[in-house]
């Protein structure tokens, strides 16, 4: 043991406690001056090294703890240095030379760097955020290395010969790292731990996303135990204390290749005008017990995944797919929100409870459209509820134009879909069109949201709230910049109200520049997430609000139900309240976590399906909007919403770059924000899912 460790050792013994260096040199019976310098430099060496504090104040050293230190998210760029994100949002930037051995995604201590504004040095690493990499086999020269995908990931995983799985060259890996280096220069070893094929073979460039993110469609066997457990049928005991509403005409409207079917509507005009509405919602917390071993896993998960055409689910298929599934014809659980609804739009009377329903019909949104737009054949087919689908409608219409009175912002959405040759390549890229149907489910799912979080506010219930901060003021300032620069007149406020900017993006909707605008300031707005506290949800306008009605897909949902079942049946007691604390504010923080993986997998997806797009219309020539402008040069979004990017090398001459009013210009030329230009595809980069831009020749 040399005398850093002995130093170590008896600040450890000393428990946090205070120490001088005269009290050390004793417990070490130093005699000597050289004695004493030895102890004096190990000191200092401890000091440097984070392991032991120093206090200007009162002379005395002390052993660290991780309270000295900040702890956040490292976020590392493929130069080396990277960010760390705090939960506050106000980020810190670290240099390279000061991440340690931190690598992508580590949570870490951090100490800030002295004489700077928002410069920090990693002391320690907490946690590995990085298990497992996807990337591509390299055994050329001897070596045995797995490049990782990942650019963010700085370096290459060394594998020993017996742990590659008998890769072959140039395939695609999931690689687990099992040694970390501890230092900077040295690369990370690992074992090949599924081999996915090759770049370019069927299902491999969504299965590379997937592992990326560490994505499964698997479930431990445990789990799959317990769910092979749940009967499929309802017995008598089911029926037991709920309301029975299979006589009601209830159905579901869902998208064609939907499965997991969670929330279920039913209505009717009363003689005084007022709409009764019914949501009902698969009672997925009667399944899922609280830390069975089903739970646990849906916690961990927290939301299910669709990377198109694979979905990685909550829960087991057994529920997600079979018995929490509201399919037509067959009685299934459901917690009920029932809400009384007048002429304008106001819930003047609600109530929650347990029920048994029997969907009668499973609709589709093209179906319900089709028959709003006067398809007489389906509307003879579905002649038991096309009345009541028709006063859906107008509630629906009413709740609209009462949440866009009091400034709900809506945005217009990018959902796209792929379509594929026979072979399964990407042939082209088609935007989703959202019909009045769809906007009728999203009135129905808002206004139950909204009732069912009221409740639990009024009830003073611990609970998992869907909040949405309004927009950072320096975000803004740039947005409004850009509304004013196209001649949209935004409305003077000391205060920022939702109906401002409802406002704005309703006078763009008939210029040119509406998807621009509606971009930025999309890009403007905070992050919706999931809170214990209540805070209002700005993009709604609404005062409160949560997620109740998709248990199946939604961790958030299934603690909701949870919670409100327990008030329900009474037994909301001193204990369940402290207990349901407790699980909001977990629920809350994993879920917003996995959400946000979940928005990048999907992300990702996206991207690798529209690099093969782009791959096949190398050479072709397309009218694009300029989408964003940075001083490196432009980018370009088709109409289909395939973005490529047009380098200012590219450009002819030289262009000045002005932020303020985004654009590029010299003498003869400028290029702005929400501008039409001819572009050429011109390449793809497939390690960066980059798509290469240059603007057509008769723009040049």
């Amino acid at each position: 043991m040399n005398i850093n460790e002995k130093i170590l050792q008896i600040a450890q013994s000393l428990d946090g406690k205070y120490f001088t260096a005269k009290q050390l040199r004793a417990i070490l019976q130093t005699k000597s001056t050289t004695e004493r310098q030895i102890v004096a430099q190990a000191l200092d060496e401890l000091q440097k090294s984070n392991e032991i504090i120093f206090d200007e104040r009162n002379r005395r050293y002390r052993i660290v703890n991780e309270q000295d230190f900040g702890r956040a998210v490292f976020e590392c760029n493929a130069r080396g240095f990277g960010f760390l994100i705090r939960e506050d949002g106000d980020d810190l930037f670290v240099p390279a030379s000061k991440t340690l051995n931190a690598f992508h995604k580590d949570t870490v201590l951090y100490k800030r760097v002295e004489g700077t504004v928002d410069e920090a040095e990693i002391v320690k690493v907490v946690e590995r955020g990085t298990v497992q990499i996807v990337g591509t086999y390299d055994k050329s020269n001897n070596a045995r290395f797995v490049i990782p995908d990942d650019k963010s990931f700085t370096r290459d995983i060394h594998i020993q010969p017996k742990r590659d799985l008998n890769a072959k060259n140039g395939q695609k890996v999931v690689v687990k790292i099992v040694v970390y280096p501890t230092t900077r220069a040295a690369k990370p070893e690992g074992e090949i731990v599924q081999i996915l094929g090759f770049a370019g073979d069927k299902k491999v460039d969504m299965m590379s996303v997937a592992a990326a993110y560490g994505l499964s469609q698997n479930f431990p066997d445990e789990v799959e135990k317990r769910a092979d457990k749940i009967a499929q049928r309802l017995n008598e005991s089911d029926y037991v204390n709920r309301k029975d509403l299979r006589c009601e005409t209830v159905f579901t409207i869902d998208g064609e290749d939907a499965k997991d079917l969670d929330d279920a509507v039913s209505i009717c005009q009363n003689s005084n005008g007022t709409f009764n509405l019914k949501v009902h919602i698969a009672d997925v917390s009667h399944y899922v017990k609280l830390n069975d071993d089903i739970d646990k896993e849906a916690f961990a998960r927290a939301t299910s995944v669709y990377l198109l055409e694979m979905v990685f689910p909550m829960l087991p298929r057994q529920l997600s797919n079979g018995i929490c599934s509201l399919y037509e014809h067959v009685d299934r659980l459901t917690l009920t929100c029932d809400m009384t609804i007048d002429s304008k739009g106001k819930v003047i009377d609600s109530d929650i409870y347990q029920s048994v329903i029997n969907s009668c019909h499973r609709m589709t949104y093209t179906d319900v459209q089709s028959i709003f737009d006067g398809d007489k054949q389906l509307t003879e087919r579905y002649a038991d509820i096309a009345e009541d689908l028709f006063t859906m409608k107008r509630l629906a219409e009413i709740l609209q134009n009462k949440r866009d009175r009091r400034g709900n912002i809506e945005f217009a959405t990018k959902e796209v879909t792929f379509v594929h040759n026979a072979k399964g390549d990407v042939v082209d890229v088609v935007p989703i069109e959202n019909s009045f149907s769809h906007q009728l489910i999203e009135e129905f799912m808002i206004v139950a949201n909204e009732t069912v979080a009221e409740y639990a506010e009024a009830c003073a219930y611990p609970f998992v709230y869907r909040v949405h901060d309004k927009p950072d003021e320096e975000k803004l300032a740039v947005l409004t910049a850009l509304m004013k620069g196209l001649g949209i007149n935004v409305k003077q406020s000391k205060q920022i109200h939702n109906s401002i900017l409802q406002d704005a993006l309703l006078q763009a909707k008939n210029t040119p520049y509406f998807h621009l605008v509606n971009d930025v300031m999309l890009r403007t707005m905070q992050k919706a997430k999931y809170s214990d506290a209540n805070t209002g949800h700005f993009g709604l306008a609404s005062r409160c609000y949560c997620h109740f009605t998709s248990p199946i897909r939604r961790y958030p949902d299934l603690i909701v139900h949870r919670i409100l079942t327990t008030a329900i049946v009474g037994k909301m007691t001193e204990k369940a309240l402290r207990a349901y604390s407790d699980m909001a504010y977990d629920a809350s923080k994993q879920s917003n976590v996995r959400e946000k993986i979940a928005d990048e997998a999907e992300r990702k997806a996206d991207d690798v399906k529209k690099c093969a797009y782009a791959q096949t219309v190398i050479g072709q020539s397309f009218t694009a909007r300029i989408s964003g402008v940075t001083e490196r040069g432009l980018y370009a979004e088709l109409d289909n919403t395939v973005e490529g990017f047009i380098p200012i090398s590219s450009l002819n001459g030289h262009f000045a770059y002005n932020p303020q009013l985004f654009c590029l210009y010299n003498d003869a030329k400028r290029y702005s924000l929400g501008d039409e230009i001819d572009i050429t595809v011109v390449g793809v980069n497939k390690e960066t899912y980059k798509i290469d831009f240059a603007l057509a020749d008769n723009q040049l």
